[in-house]
């Protein structure tokens, strides 16, 4: 108790448990059906008989109604409403009036209905700060850390971003204009949330990035974020103010940041202007800079070569042509799709190791399961499309397995490309790949080391990217500890992790991570005193800086940074803990409300025969091959992972408890 209580007088059971209409903000207890006093727990641990106790604020006529055991000590009550309330259980009375005066009631004695005096209302008190707090980037990232803020009550911060509009690096400067969104849209948008709806109604399953663009726009404007937010402006120089050493950590005075931001583009660009901000949280995005590399002979190439990102390659040219394209990572397989689109007679798809491709299938039942399911139920999931090419998703580098393959964990350094024409493609002979590493260009060949030949008429490189290496110097970052740099919650840096590395899968998309994560570092501002006990729990993990593999201190790799967000969410804040509850149900709520099971496949497999159209030579004779998935098989699927997840959840809490 003791979050966001507005009434003067509540039930404990409506004030313990139950919701508010809506989503709980921050700090309410998040259970979605109201609990009935019988069902609420209960303290003590003596007598189990049962009565409840009213405690009134001394001064106010706000009142609580607290189910208790009759052997319910005060210290007890006292414990909970210090630890709800952040603040020091020891600087609570209790007191109970007899005749004209009151009378003290000691730690050892049994709880009763009696005045509290040392708090001034049941709502715990949100942090207020002297100077606005900074967000550093308008990409999906920044703008749902914004949105965080209003939807918790912190409208004093400014959103920066160098680009002319929002939307992010991603989207604004490395998408092209034919990139579409690869995972669900019920996963990936940016009002994702309880309280929010669905972009459903304007926005397709797999958006294209002007529309994704349009999207960001419009809830940023719609929201009320726009007017928070400066583009055109490049952060130069941060500057650490301590302004007293003898302050506790988590005073909200005890330092502040001089940062110094410039204008740019439009011919605008001007002189340094300086800012005072109280706490930064910094978004730069995972795909911030490409990796360019040059093959020895481009010079002497006879095709076109480019980037196949930033509307660099102009895909009209591969019409009736054969392109090769450098690169097997989710960029690189978008890119198969769109040469195909554009009239490629064929493609050839080079890379040194074969990474892991995802049907659209196994994607949306990873993103709508209640439990994470495993990385064997993945890649037996992916069989039936894998079973269309030939190959076996559990032969590839990245699967490390037991013999029985009941048990497999997924390593690799490119995402996922999430898609079924990659594999259509493949059936139809469209895109052939070629495991090899590059010697030279000539003419129009491509030689590997191999000695392998490949004609090509022109040259696609998409070869993944690479983290801002000067973002750690802008924050002052030597090391960070969790996300935050240099252990100060004042720096809170986060980007999503390169590559794949996990035995179960809670999802595929940026939006259920990012939700939960902007959510901590409201947290963080408004009950700075929590983040205490995290630092002192000495329990995050630490990184510094690796300037000979490029590496900078801020991106995580993906098995750290889970356990960052399992540590912050996993009871050392309470808060916490408790709204981390609502993220399992929320997440298969939003799928489903987006793409029911049926509605899903059916569209997926609209889009097979879509292209099985556009594949198929004249002179193929054979029927189009049936979509891989169908409803029953989706359907057992996804029983099977709530029945399993269900047996292993309950054989974990019964361990727990013996």
């Amino acid at each position: 108790f003791g979050f966001s209580a507005t009434s003067c007088a509540r039930d404990a059971a409506s004030f313990l448990v139950a919701p508010p209409p809506g989503r709980p903000c921050l700090g309410q207890m998040a259970v979605a059906e109201r609990t009935t006093i019988d069902s609420v727990p209960w303290f003590g641990t003596k007598s189990h008989s049962r009565r409840e106790v009213a405690l009134s604020i001394f001064g106010s006529g706000e009142k609580l109604t607290l189910p208790v055991e009759v052997t319910t000590k005060v210290h007890e009550v006292k414990y909970i409403i210090g630890e709800r309330l952040g603040i020091d259980a020891d600087s609570l009375q209790f007191v109970v009036r007899q005749s004209s005066s009151y009378r003290k009631l000691r730690d050892v004695e049994e709880v009763r209905s009696c005045t509290v005096k040392g708090i001034r209302s049941w709502t715990r008190e949100k942090a207020q700060y002297p100077h606005p707090i900074l967000i550093i980037g308008a990409g999906h990232m920044g703008l749902r850390q914004a949105l965080s803020f209003l939807r918790e009550g912190i409208s004093s911060f400014t959103v920066v971003d160098r680009l002319h509009r929002v939307g992010g690096v991603a989207w604004v400067e490395n998408a092209n204009r034919t990139s579409k969104l690869q995972t669900e849209l019920g996963v990936y948008h940016l009002q994702y949330g309880q309280d929010y709806k669905l972009p459903r109604s304007t926005m397709r399953t797999w958006p294209t990035r002007d529309e994704l663009l349009e999207h960001f726009e419009e809830v940023a404007r719609d929201y009320g974020i726009m007017p928070h937010v400066t583009l055109n402006v490049e952060v130069t120089k941060i500057a650490v103010v301590t302004e007293s050493k003898d302050k506790p950590i988590y005073a909200v005075d005890k330092q502040h940041f001089d940062v110094l931001t410039r204008r740019i583009g439009g011919g605008n660009d001007g002189d340094d202007t300086e800012h005072r901000y109280s706490a930064i949280a910094c978004y730069p995005g995972a795909l911030c800079a490409p990796w360019r590399v040059e093959y020895k002979g481009e010079e002497d190439f006879e095709g076109c070569i480019g980037y196949g990102m930033f509307g660099e390659f102009d895909y009209a040219k591969v019409s009736g042509q054969v392109p090769a394209i450098m690169g097997m990572g989710a960029f690189g397989v978008e890119n198969v799709r769109t040469c195909l689109e554009h009239g490629a007679s064929k493609v050839w798809l080079i890379c040194r190791r074969k990474n892991l491709a995802m049907p659209r299938v196994v994607s949306w039942f990873i993103n709508q399961s209640l439990y994470a399911p495993p990385g064997a139920m993945c890649l037996d999931a992916m069989k039936p499309m894998y079973d269309l090419i030939p190959d076996d998703p559990w032969s590839f580098y990245c699967v490390v397995s037991n013999k029985e393959r009941t048990l497999a964990t997924l390593r690799q350094k490119a995402r996922f490309g999430i898609g079924d024409v990659y594999f259509l493609a493949q059936y139809y002979k469209k895109v052939e790949l070629v495991v090899d590493a590059i010697k030279r260009l000539i003419g129009k060949e491509i030689v590997m080391e191999s000695g392998d030949r490949l004609y090509a008429d022109h040259f696609i490189k998409v070869l993944g990217f690479r983290a801002e290496e000067k973002l750690d110097s802008l924050m002052g970052t030597k090391e960070m500890v969790g996300f935050f740099a240099n252990g100060d919650w004042r720096r809170w840096v986060f980007t999503e992790s390169p590559g794949v590395d996990a035995g179960k899968f809670g999802g595929t998309s940026l939006s259920p991570a990012l939700c939960q994560t902007v959510e901590f570092y409201s947290w963080f501002v408004n009950y700075p005193k929590d983040v205490v006990p995290l630092l002192d729990s000495q329990m995050l993990p630490r990184r510094k800086a690796d300037p000979e593999k490029g590496q900078p201190a801020y991106v995580w790799d993906t098995r750290q940074s889970s356990m960052i967000g399992m540590l912050i969410s996993g009871g050392i804040v309470r808060g916490l803990a408790e709204l981390g509850a609502i993220y399992g149900p929320l997440n298969r709520a939003k799928m489903l409300e987006a793409h029911p099971l049926e509605q899903f496949i059916d569209e997926a497999a609209e889009e097979w025969q879509m292209y099985c159209k556009m594949f198929k030579d004249p002179d193929d004779n054979r029927p189009f091959p049936p979509y891989p998935y169908t409803h029953e098989y989706v359907r057992r699927l996804c029983e099977r992972n709530d029945r399993e997840g269900e047996e292993e959840l309950l054989k974990q809490l019964t361990k727990a408890t013996n």
